[in-house]
Order: C-alpha cells, then structure tokens, then sequence
C-alpha cells in the first residue's frame, strides 16, 4: 500500500513516526507525502495541550474524510481512547508503547520492530537520526496527561540503542537526537543511566554529534556530577533542555514537581561551571491555578537570573483526568495571556543579548539541514542555530564566523582564505 505518515508534538512522536515508516518500507509498503494518493493514514498524536487537542481532532476528522484505513497513533491513542472513537469510530488505535504494531494493523503480516533500524533511513529522506531511548517518566505532576499516555519508565536495552546509533552513524547520520519524554530517568527501571548511556554511545567510532533531549530536574538531580563529566565529550552537545515550569516553590510543590527552585539552579550552575557557553533551554507554565502575581514575578526573576537562551511558554491547560483540572482558583484567560507576553518578551530580550556577544567570533559548526532561500543551517559545539549562505553538503564540518545575531540564531559565513567585502558582508547580514 502507499502509506501516509503524519506527525506532531513532541520529538519522541517524530522518532516513532520514523520508526513506524522503517517497519512499514521494511514491508514493502510505500510511504508517500500525498495524504490523497495514499491507501492508508497514520497519524501519530499529541495531547499535552487543550490547544494541541483541538488540532488533532481537525486532523483525525481531515483525513477519515478519505474513508481510507486509518491508525491513530501517540498519546491520544493511549490518553483519550474514547474521544478518539467518538470521532472516528473505525479508527485502529495504537499506544505509544505498541508502535511496532504497526505493520500489522495495515494487513501486512508481521510488526518486525527489529528490522526496522536495518532500513536505510537516508533513503527516506532524514539528515539525522532520532532514537527514543524509554518511554514514560518519573514524575508525578498534576498537570500532565502525556504520563498517562506513556506511563512508568522502562528503557531500551543500552546494547541495541548502542547499535542503533552505530547504524546511523554508518549510513551517513551526523547528528543522533536522543529523545524521551525524560531522557534523564533512562535506566531507573534497568540499574543503568543516561549518562553510562552516553559514555557507551560517546565510544563508537565515527565523527557525530548527540543531543540530548528534555530533562526533568527531579531525574537530573541524582545524576548530576555524572552527567556533567559525560557532557564532556566532544561527541555531545552542549545543550541542557531542563524545564523548571515555575520560579515559585509553592506553585512547584502544587504542579507536584518534586524539586525546588533551588535545585533547579544548581544543577544549572554545574552544568556552566563545565561549559561556560552552554546552551540552556527551559519550559515554563503560565496561570497554573492560584498562581498569584507575586509568583509569576518570581518565575520572571529566575529568569533575569538564570538568564536561558530558549524558554518555551506555555499557557496552563486543564487536561481531563489530571489532578490540576480541579483545582480551585483558575487565572482568567486575559490574564494567562498577558503573563505569557511578559515573559516571552523578556526569554527573547535575553537571548537577543546573548547571542549578541557571539557576533565576530569564529566556531566550528556541523551542516544540519537545508534553511531558507539556499542557505543551509549549522549547528555549534553548543547546539546554536548558524544560518550560513554558502552550499555545504549536510553532515560536513566547517568553520564559520558569526556576522550578525538576532533572538532565535546566529548568521554567518564559511571561513576562507578570501575575504568578504564591507558590501558582501552587509548585504548577508540580516536586519535585526
């Protein structure tokens, strides 16, 4: 059959996403990018927003209108069964932690998940390889519905992702994106950790680049100075994605986080005091129920402190079943609005200083992927965003100057033995 594979939300439903079309090719299925042509429609769901949701349920109803088989994928298909046959009652359903079902639910005999990693993913068109080290999570919070999509932790043995990521590097993948919905509590349930992981996947040949996904404080915690010491590699990006939610420990205590602002700003601190030019990203909910104005100035002054490159802001949502759906003293909308201005204003006024002091230095980047207009987009020993003019093939490594900065990334050009003119240089700058 040709097969129609669509994905959102977050970079573990991509990496699933990928693997469901290996399994899928591996079968001598046809993956095709027409919703129209294609006999069968997988779409792989997010749920972690009111929002998102909506979005979703557009989808699910855009492509039932086909009337082809449909497989409805991720969270939703674990979180919110119910809705979803409501929508579309002959819809096949298929839980995060069953995607190598999916060969099956299509009528092509066997799931063959193991074969899946043997299929040559750069003939399907990826510049990287994405590999899900566990599903689940650790923690407890009240707001969170993906937890009961995804449930406990249980990790992937260190021995096949090992040789996942030996695949890749072979087949020509520079950059490997590790991806959990919190890769730090890889290995609870196993006697391992993420960082033996890395020291294991850091040991194999080949010149490649890791980055590590999300990591919840409650998790990184333990593990701190281990992780610090496997960050150390030149193998792995200096990117820490460490989602604090709130700089109030009371609005922490009721999101049931099990960390404090503290705790968050040490491991932090241990990080920079390693890697001074890291790239920090963070995540923070805005009009969590009760959450007072002096709480949210305390989650904006964290901000000024802690000073992270990327902040992702997120307005509360009420997710049905979670405990947070029924706490009293709801923000009113215009209010979480407001909030949410405020503090995306000043994470892009912080970034735009900080990647201000990048402009004239030289670095070396990895070619990631194809930009806009033909440039191409690189990535730092950091993981900042380079958008470079000149053609470069993807997965070579150069050497860059940064020329102009704005909030989101860095512009720049290759170093070479010629100079750019005062007019070359202005005219490959952008106005920020």
């Amino acid at each position: 059959m040709k097969v129609y594979v669509e994905a959102c939300g977050c970079t573990q439903n991509y990496g699933e996403a990928r693997l469901m079309q290996e399994a899928l090719a591996g079968e001598g299925h046809v993956l095709t990018t027409s919703e129209e042509e294609a006999d069968a429609h997988v779409l792989v769901t997010c749920t972690v927003v009111e929002a998102t949701e909506r979005k979703m349920v557009r989808r699910i109803r855009a492509l039932a209108a086909h009337d082809k088989p449909l497989v409805v994928a991720g969270c939703m298909a674990a979180a919110q069964r119910d809705r979803v046959r409501a929508l579309v009652p002959r819809a096949r359903l298929l839980p995060p932690r069953k995607w190598p079902e999916i060969v099956d639910l299509l009528g092509a005999g066997t799931a063959c998940g193991d074969r899946a990693a043997d299929i040559e993913a750069s003939a399907l068109g990826w510049h990287d390889a994405i590999v899900p080290i566990a599903q689940g999570c650790a923690g407890r919070c009240t707001y969170c519905i993906t937890r009961v999509a995804r449930g406990a932790v249980t990790s992937y043995g260190v021995e096949g992702l090992v040789a996942q990521v030996r695949r890749a590097v072979d087949r020509g993948a520079r950059e490997i994106k590790l991806t959990g919905q919190d890769t730090a509590a890889y290995g609870r349930d196993s006697g391992t950790s993420l960082a033996e992981l890395l020291r294991a996947l850091v040991a194999l040949p080949g010149d490649f680049r890791i980055r590590v996904g999300m990591a919840d404080p409650l998790t990184v915690l333990p593990i701190v100075d281990d992780l610090v010491g496997a960050y150390a590699s030149e193998k792995v990006f200096k990117f820490l994605h460490l989602p604090v939610q709130s700089g109030d420990d009371a609005i922490l205590e009721a999101m049931r986080r099990e960390y404090n602002v503290d705790d968050f700003e040490s491991i932090v601190a241990a990080f920079r005091r390693a890697f001074p030019s890291l790239t920090l990203s963070s995540d923070v909910i805005v009009g969590f129920p009760g959450e007072t104005e002096e709480q949210f100035e305390a989650t904006m002054d964290l901000m000024r402190r802690v000073r992270p490159d990327i902040v992702n802001v997120t307005r509360f949502s009420a997710r049905p079943g979670t405990p947070a759906a029924s706490l009293p003293d709801p923000i009113v909308g215009w209010q979480v609005k407001n909030r949410s201005r405020r503090i995306t204003s000043l994470r892009f006024a912080l970034a735009r200083e900080i990647h201000q002091a990048f402009v004239g230095e030289e670095v070396d980047v990895l070619v990631t992927e194809p930009g806009k207009e033909g440039t191409v987009l690189a990535r730092t020993p950091d993981y900042r965003q380079v958008v470079l003019h000149e053609p470069a093939d993807l997965g070579e490594f150069l050497r860059a100057r940064i020329d102009a900065a704005r909030a989101t990334d860095l512009f720049g050009h290759v170093v070479t033995d010629g100079l750019y003119t005062p007019e070359e240089m202005h005219a490959r700058s952008p106005v920020v």
